[in-house]
């Protein structure tokens, strides 16, 4: 059980998860002090002791710069997680030193696997999927994936990012863009039939439609639905740099 508060220290951490939840990043240590009109040395140790209650985790490394993490008290399961770095990807959404030790940094989940999460470092922009160059790309090797969702999938011996479109019965569609916007009707949809995804790459447009097909067909990968199973992992979130 973390220990009690006491007024000043509720107060920081009620900015910091309000921060947080207005800004969906942590604040900086100089935002922490000014708000509270402290010199950072003595916002800092404000952080010690809330981390040593056991109400947030802080640090700082060299890809996601200064961060706070909360650890929620609420009966829910979230836990740190020391997430390592296994890859990079370009900005064509291809995964290379993968997989490879690129350092690791400090997360919180809710429920998850620590052996099955992993990330990705971002090198380049890839505009497509408004993902910017230094963002950390979260995965869970364990997690199913679902319409919406981004994945890693092999094709041949090389990794690629795709963004998987839609359920569909129909794997003989011969179009490497899959794409059905009309949902299933929930009295035709059978959970134990394992629907195959329409998908397409992450970084697919008219510029890199030609790249695309030329490593499918060199690499022998089908231009039609693929199954559930062919995902290597589902990335859960991204965590953006954030300069200061």
């Amino acid at each position: 059980m973390p220990h009690a508060l006491s007024d000043l220290q509720r107060e920081y951490l009620e900015f910091i998860r309000q921060y947080i939840k207005a800004n969906e990043s942590s604040p900086r240590l100089d935002e922490i002090a000014g708000h509270f009109g402290v010199k950072p040395p003595t916002a800092h140790k404000m952080l010690e002791t809330l981390n040593n209650k056991g109400f947030l985790y802080f640090a700082r490394d060299k890809f996601s710069g200064f961060f706070i993490r909360l650890i929620e008290r609420a009966g829910s399961a979230e836990t740190v997680i020391e997430v390592p770095i296994t890859g990079k990807v370009n900005k064509l959404g291809e995964i290379y030193d993968f997989p490879e030790d690129h350092g690791h940094f400090a997360s919180v989940f809710i429920g998850a696997n620590p052996e099955t999460i992993f990330a990705l470092a971002v090198m380049e922009d890839i505009p497509q999927a408004s993902i910017l160059c230094q963002d950390l790309l979260i995965c869970d090797s364990g997690k199913k994936p679902q319409p919406g969702d981004i994945c890693l999938v092999p094709f041949g011996k090389r990794w690629f990012l795709i963004r998987v479109q839609s359920k569909t019965y129909d794997k003989e569609i011969q179009s490497f863009v899959m794409r059905q916007e009309y949902p299933i009707p929930e009295n035709l949809s059978n959970e134990e039939l394992e629907q195959w995804l329409n998908w397409h790459p992450l970084a697919h447009n008219e510029d890199t439609h030609n790249f695309f097909a030329q490593v499918a067909e060199e690499q022998g990968i089908p231009q039609a639905p693929m199954p559930p199973w062919w995902a290597g992992a589902v990335v859960l979130r991204l965590t953006r740099h954030l300069a200061f």
